[in-house]
C-alpha cells in the first residue's frame, strides 16, 4: 500500500496546485450538471405544456353532425392523443356567458343577436406533441376543411419549436463551455502532477534503475489524479443539491407543477452521478498519465 501513502502524501504535500486542480474540476462538473439539470426542468416545461394545452377546432354553425363524428372518430383513433372532447354550440355558449357573467355589455350584445354566435369546438390533449402533425393531417383533408372555422394548433407548434430551439442552442453553449473546462482540468492536473514527479525525479529515477515497474512508479501519480476527480465530485454533489433544495419553491412555481428536483437528483438519477464520476476520473487520468510519461523513460 506504499502508493496510497504517496499518493495521499503529494495530495495534501502542494496545497495551492491541489486546490487549483479541485476548483477547475468542480467547474467542469457543475457546467456539465447544469446541462443535465437544464434537460430536466425543460422536460418538465414540455410535460406541463403538454398537460395544460387544450388544443381547439373551432366548428362552423349548421354544420352535418355526421362529418363531425367523422373527424372526431378520427382524432380518437390517433394513440399519442390522450382525449377528444366535443363542446356543442349549446355548451359554448352556456361557457362563454358564465365567463362573461361580470360583463353586462357583452351579455346585453347576446341577447341582441336573438341566436347563438358561436359555434361547436373539438378540443384535444396529447401524449406526446409529437402527434400534432398526425392531427393536421386529418383536419386538413378537404371533407373536414368545410366544417372548420377556426383552429389554434399553429401557434403552440411554434412555441414548442422555439422552446426546443432555445434548448438545443444552450446545451450545445454549455457543452462547449464543459468542453473548454475539461481542456483546462486535464492542463492544470496534468501541471500538478508534473510538478510532484519533477519533486520527485532523482527517487524515480533510483526506483527504475532498481528494476521497479512502470506501474510502480505511476500508480501514486493515478492516484493523486483521482484523488482530486473524487474530492471534486463530492463538492460538486454537495453543491448541487444544496443549491436544488434551497431553490426548489421558487423552481415549482417557475414550472407551476409539483416536480421536485431534490428528490429527482437523490433517487432518479443515480446513473447520471456514476457517470459523471468516471468522467471525472478520466479525465483525472489523462492529464495524470500525460505527466508522468516523460519520467517512465527515465
Amino acid at each position: 500500500m506504499q502508493f496510497l501513502k504517496l499518493a495521499t502524501q503529494n495530495y495534501f504535500r502542494n496545497f495551492w496546485l491541489t486546490l487549483t486542480s479541485i476548483i477547475i474540476m468542480i467547474l467542469m462538473l457543475f457546467s456539465l450538471t447544469l446541462i443535465y439539470i437544464f434537460n430536466i426542468a425543460g422536460q418538465q416545461v414540455l410535460n406541463s405544456f403538454n398537460d395544460k394545452m387544450d388544443l381547439g377546432i373551432y366548428l362552423k354553425q349548421n354544420i352535418d353532425q355526421n362529418k363531425v363524428a367523422l373527424l372526431k372518430t378520427e382524432l380518437e383513433n390517433i394513440s399519442e392523443i390522450k382525449e377528444v372532447k366535443y363542446l356543442s354550440a349549446e355548451d359554448s355558449l352556456v361557457i362563454f356567458k358564465n365567463k362573461h357573467q361580470n360583463d353586462s355589455l357583452i351579455l346585453k350584445s347576446l341577447e341582441e343577436l336573438r341566436e347563438n354566435p358561436l359555434g361547436a369546438v373539438i378540443t384535444l390533449k396529447f401524449h406526446n406533441p409529437a402527434a400534432y402533425q398526425k392531427a393536421l393531417d386529418i383536419i386538413e383533408q378537404p371533407i373536414y376543411q368545410e366544417l372548420i372555422q377556426n383552429q389554434d394548433f399553429y401557434d403552440y407548434q411554434k412555441l414548442i419549436e422555439s422552446f426546443n430551439q432555445i434548448s438545443k442552442k444552450i446545451t450545445k453553449s454549455g457543452l462547449a463551455i464543459s468542453g473548454i473546462f475539461t481542456l483546462i482540468t486535464i492542463l492544470v492536473i496534468f501541471t500538478t502532477i508534473k510538478l510532484g514527479a519533477l519533486s520527485r525525479q532523482k527517487e524515480i529515477k533510483i526506483m527504475r534503475l532498481v528494476g521497479a515497474s512502470a506501474w510502480t512508479i505511476r500508480s501514486p501519480f493515478l492516484i493523486e489524479g483521482i484523488y482530486y476527480a473524487f474530492t471534486a465530485w463530492i463538492i460538486n454533489g454537495g453543491i448541487i443539491l444544496f443549491l436544488s433544495y434551497l431553490f426548489q419553491p421558487q423552481l415549482g412555481l417557475f414550472l407551476e407543477s409539483e416536480f421536485n428536483l431534490f428528490q429527482y437528483l437523490t433517487t432518479n438519477s443515480i446513473q447520471f452521478w456514476l457517470i459523471l464520476l468516471a468522467f471525472s476520473f478520466f479525465v483525472s487520468l489523462i492529464g495524470s498519465a500525460l505527466a508522468i510519461k516523460k519520467y517512465l523513460k527515465i
